[in-house]
Order: C-alpha cells, then structure tokens, then sequence
C-alpha cells in the first residue's frame, strides 16, 4: 500500500476543509498527517465527508515555521518509507523546498492557492523589499529544479496558472482545482433566520471571514452607515460573521454603533461548522469587496452552492467569474461610493436571474475526482 504524507499544521479558516478533500483524494493509500490531531476543525470536517478520524495517524507539528515544518515532513518520509507528500497549502513552504540543498527525500505535491510567484516580472523585478526577493527566487529557481526534488503534481484553483508555470518549466505536471462550496445549507431563509433571530422582513447582507484589510470589511461599514442614515423605511440589515480585531479602532466603533443602532448584526464567537453555510441562507446577497485580490474565493463558492446572489469588486479571478456566470452584481474596485450604489440597486432587485446558477461543477466531490484521478 503507498504510504502518503498529507501536511496541514495550521488548519484555520478553509484548510481544514481543503485538508478533509486531499484526504478524501487517496482512498487506497495508508495516509498520514502533519497536523495538530486535537483541532475541532479537522474533526468537524472529516465528520462531514464520512472519514474515520481514529483511523488516520497524526504527527504533531514541532512548530509552524516553514522551514520546521519542511525538515520534519523530510524526517518523516526518510524514516517511513514514504512514497508521496503533498502540501494542502504549497504557498509557505515553496520557497523551502526550492532552496534546500538537499532537495526532498520524495516527490512533492500540492495545492499552490496565491502563485504570485509565477508573474514574470519577478524575472528580473529588484528585490526591493523581503517579499519581492522571495518571490524573484522561487520564479527563477522553478526554472532550473534540481534532480534531487521532483514536483510529482501542482494544483491550482486559478486557471492561468498551469500556462504560466509551464512557460517557466513544462515539465512539472499541474491541474486546474475547482475551488469548491463546502455544503448545502439545510435550511431555507425563512428557516435559517429563525435559527439566528434575525428580522424575516429586512433585506440582509452578509459580510462573513476574516476582518484583514483585503477582505474590504471597512469599505462596507462606509457604505452601510451612509446608506442606513439616508435609507426611509426598513433599512438593510448588515450581518457580519467573523473576528474583527484586525480593524482600527475607529472602523470597530463604526461597526460597532451601526449595531447599536439596528443597522448590523455581529456574530464574532466560534461559529460551529454545521452554522456556517446557514448564515448564507439567511441572507438575500452575499458582498465579497475584496481588494487586489486576484484569485478565487471560498466565499464565492459557498454563495453559488447556496444559490445566493453577491456583490463583488470587478477585479481579478472573483470579478472575472461574477460577470461571466452572472452571480451577481459588480462595483468599481476599490470604490465605496459604487460598492453603495449597487446595494442600494439591490435592495429593488428580483434577484430572480441570480437564484438558478449550477453549482455541480465546483461541488467537494468533483474536486475530490480531479484530484484522485491526477494523483492516480
């Protein structure tokens, strides 16, 4: 039986998600894994896809450092006999294994998520700052790979991807991921927003993920306290799920007065696993302002496997995908002043032309074939 590597040491946000998938992806492999054993996440997820958590072996990760994280994984496989290894998040330790001089004591794949890397202005852009020089050597080190690391598989969820890194070096394999919904909701709207007691009259926007200045989180609080102030009769209702530490001060009392004031809804605790998808039920549009932010979102894909229409930003891979499926409405990037515009366009909006997307081709269980069937 192959005995396959699976690391993950920091399964927050959608990787323990993601991590439950990879697993799912080598059904006839003796599978083990580099990650903390004792996250809820993990446990929650592998529930979710039918997967006998006892049955897998976990290594508790010695630190969350990528070069730790690397040389573990390497002693490991040398003292395991393992045949493959793959990285559920490449983007962090890709720099690692590029310039071990060692290589890797087996093949590695993975899923690389942001591949900025592969711009080819990093060919010959400075190293003006630490994250530019990181960048520049992993573009011009994928070029010449040594004999002593083999990439068996990259993945990507961008599609542009797998020509770029092939215009660098064509012979590493790679494939095209879709970047799946996590789960249906069970509830309907009506049901879900009695299981939250949220208002069944109000249109609701939901704002849900972390609270990092690309996610555009301060670009809405703007739009709603002008909208709601200028708004006669019932007002939409902003229902941010998530942490909100990481606004300033003065945007988190903004937020927190249009709660105050009946204009938002906070949901900041955990949110168990089987809520999250229902709080997409809950809502009539789904805003994802993100900002320089190229590529795909979870976000995104929970909203189309719920059937919701979004609000989104017309830039990058999120923007690309909204227009041409038509998930939704586009603002101007970066703009709060159109971002406002198209919820107050929302509010009047059937939505009916929005609600009929098909969803099957980004579902779990495609991802799961496409990567088995290229990792077989």
């Amino acid at each position: 039986m192959e005995k396959v590597l699976i690391i993950e040491p920091k399964p927050s946000g959608h990787c323990a998600f993601y991590l439950s998938l990879i697993v799912q992806a080598f059904p006839e492999s003796e599978i083990t894994l580099l990650a903390p054993r004792e996250d809820t996440g993990i446990r929650d997820h592998f529930k979710r896809r039918d997967l006998e958590f006892e049955s897998y072996k976990f290594v508790e990760p010695l630190s969350c450092e990528a070069a730790s994280v690397v040389r573990q994984a390497a002693e490991i496989v040398r003292a395991g006999g393992f045949q493959k290894v793959f990285f559920s998040y490449l983007d962090t330790y890709l720099q690692e294994l590029l310039l071990r001089k060692d290589g890797f004591p087996c093949p590695v794949s993975g899923i690389w998520f942001h591949p900025h890397d592969l711009d080819g202005k990093y060919r010959w852009l400075p190293p003006l700052d630490k994250r530019l020089g990181r960048r520049g050597r992993v573009h011009r080190t994928l070029r010449k790979v040594h004999s002593n690391l083999v990439f068996e598989h990259l993945f990507f969820l961008d599609p542009a991807s797998v020509e770029k890194l092939h215009s660098l070096n064509p012979r590493i394999a790679a494939s095209i991921l879709p970047d799946p919904w996590e789960k249906r909701p069970t509830l309907d709207m009506s049901q879900a927003r009695e299981r939250f007691g949220l208002p069944a009259d109000r249109k609701i926007f939901l704002h849900i993920g972390g609270s990092e200045k690309r996610k555009g989180l301060v670009d809405v609080i703007a739009a709603f306290d002008e909208i709601c102030r200028q708004q006669n009769g019932s007002p939409p209702l902003l229902l941010r799920v998530g942490e909100n530490e990481r606004l300033n001060n003065e945007d988190r009392q903004r937020l927190i007065s249009l709660e105050k004031e009946g204009f938002a809804r906070l949901v900041e605790g955990y949110v168990p696993e089987e809520y999250f998808t229902e709080y997409f039920s809950a809502a009539d549009w789904i805003l994802i302002p993100y900002r320089s932010f190229r590529y795909s979102s979870g976000i995104l894909s929970n909203a189309i496997g719920a059937g919701k229409p979004v609000i989104a930003a017309n830039y990058g891979l999120i923007g690309a995908t909204v227009n041409k499926r038509s998930l939704g409405l586009l603002f101007r990037h970066k703009s709060t002043e159109d971002l406002k515009r198209k919820i107050m366009d929302s509010l009047d909006d059937p939505q009916s032309e929005f609600t009929t997307i098909s969803s099957k081709d980004i579902s779990p269980n495609h991802f799961v074939k496409i990567l088995r069937d290229a990792m077989s």
